[in-house]
């Protein structure tokens, strides 16, 4: 039975428990190295040239950013041009060759043909490129899937119809193609 002055700490008795203060190194030598004193002088010159390496990176990044700004500056104004392009080429696709309509309308026909030419010759000298869809496998990140065909001609997979031309600028998408995607065939 203890008396009041006996109180006893249980860390004393148990070598099990690891208290904050041991010393753990086999040799009996202080775990704990001193950190070395660094003079006035080497902390200024590790902050100046953390200082210079952070300007550095700036720098570059600053630059990259105006590339950037520079080379994609037209991509809302190419945004807003694409449906233009769809509509032009969806009424050339409705007209197909242009034969079944009278003489009057066949001068019309050609000059919406060789707007429609001139538009994406444009288009390319700018640096925007079409993606190719028809009878490429399906890409999810340069395709919108907007449904499924069986097909006996194309694979499982592949793009068998486009909806809505997609687009590249450089090298950014600007917008996906809408395509109808091959099930395979059923039998």
């Amino acid at each position: 039975m203890m008396t009041g002055d006996e109180t006893q700490n249980p860390r004393d008795d148990d070598p099990e428990i690891i208290t904050p203060g041991d010393d753990l190194s086999p040799d009996g030598a202080s775990s704990e190295a001193a950190p070395e004193e660094k003079s006035p002088e080497d902390v200024w010159k590790d902050k100046y040239v953390r200082l210079l390496a952070d300007f550095d990176n700036h720098r570059k990044r600053t630059v990259r950013d105006l590339e950037d700004g520079r080379r994609y500056a037209n991509e809302a104004l190419l945004r807003d041009f694409l449906p233009v392009l769809d509509n032009l080429e969806r009424a050339l696709a409705h007209a197909k060759d242009g034969s079944e309509l009278g003489p009057a309308c066949q001068g019309l026909f050609e000059g919406l043909r060789l707007t429609a030419k001139q538009f994406l010759e444009m288009l390319e000298k700018n640096g925007v490129t079409r993606i190719p869809s028809e009878g490429q496998p399906f890409d999810p990140s340069v395709h919108e899937a907007v449904g499924y065909a069986e097909s006996t001609t194309h694979p499982e997979g592949t793009v068998v119809e486009v909806y809505q031309q997609g687009y590249r600028l450089q090298n950014r998408l600007v917008r996906p193609a809408m395509v109808t995607v091959s099930r395979g065939s059923s039998t």
